[in-house]
C-alpha cells in the first residue's frame, strides 16, 4: 500500500552549510498546498527525509521503504545531485518503475517530476533530454527572496504548471506493487578542473 504521494529526492546539504535547504522547505510547502487544492483538499503525504525519518531509525531501510511506498518522485536536480549514489539510485528506481509499467501496459507513464534547481550543463545526457520544470531563476539562498516579486512568479509556476501535472500523476498512479524495482547506480564523477584562459 502506498504511504506517500511524493518522494522528494535531493542532494542533502551538510548540517553546517545549509544554504538551500530552507528555500527547498518553503518550495515544498507551496507544492503541497497547491497539490492539495488540485486533489480536492485531501491531505498530501510527502516523504522528505528531514521531516520523515525519526532519530534512531535505520535510514537506508527507511529510504528504501519510502521509495517503494511513494506514488511519484519529485527530483530536485543540481550538478551535485548526479554525483550522489543515493540520489542517482532514487531516480533510476523510478525510471525502472516507469519502464516496467510501459512494457507491461504500453503507453507512457510519468512518475518522475524533475525540478532544475541549477544549470543543467553538468547533467547526464538522459537528464538533459528529460522535460524539466526550470526553477533555476528562482533558486535562492537568502530569506529576502520570499519578499520579492520573483517569489510571486515562483508561486504562479507551482500553482499553474507543477501542481496540476503532479496531481494528475498522483491521481493516476498505477496500483501499488510490493516488488517495485529498487536500483543501485554509480554516481557521476565530479567534472574535471576547468582551466582558465589567461588574457
Amino acid at each position: 500500500m502506498y504511504q506517500y504521494d511524493i518522494f522528494v529526492s535531493y542532494k542533502r546539504e551538510p548540517t553546517e552549510k545549509r544554504l538551500v535547504t530552507p528555500w527547498l522547505r518553503d518550495v515544498l510547502d507551496r507544492i503541497e498546498y497547491w497539490l492539495c487544492q488540485e486533489l480536492g483538499g485531501r491531505q498530501i503525504r510527502t516523504f522528505f527525509d528531514e521531516h520523515s525519518i525519526d532519530v534512531g531509525t535505520n535510514w537506508p531501510s527507511e529510504i528504501r521503504g519510502a521509495l517503494l511506498g511513494a506514488r511519484c518522485l519529485l527530483a530536485i536536480w543540481s550538478p551535485e545531485y548526479f554525483q550522489s549514489a543515493w540520489c542517482t539510485a532514487e531516480w533510476k528506481s523510478f525510471l525502472a518503475r516507469e519502464k516496467r509499467i510501459a512494457d507491461r501496459d504500453g503507453g507512457d507513464c510519468s512518475l518522475v517530476f524533475p525540478i532544475k534547481f541549477h544549470d543543467g550543463l553538468w547533467f547526464p545526457r538522459e537528464a538533459q533530454e528529460t522535460q524539466q520544470i526550470d526553477l533555476s531563476a528562482y533558486a535562492a539562498t537568502t530569506r529576502a527572496f520570499w519578499q520579492s516579486q520573483r517569489a510571486d512568479e515562483l508561486d504562479q509556476i507551482i500553482m499553474k504548471r507543477l501542481a496540476p501535472a503532479l496531481a494528475k500523476a498522483v491521481a493516476e498512479a498505477p496500483d501499488y506493487e510490493d516488488d517495485w524495482p529498487i536500483e543501485t547506480a554509480p554516481p557521476l564523477p565530479a567534472p574535471a578542473q576547468v582551466g582558465m584562459i589567461r588574457l
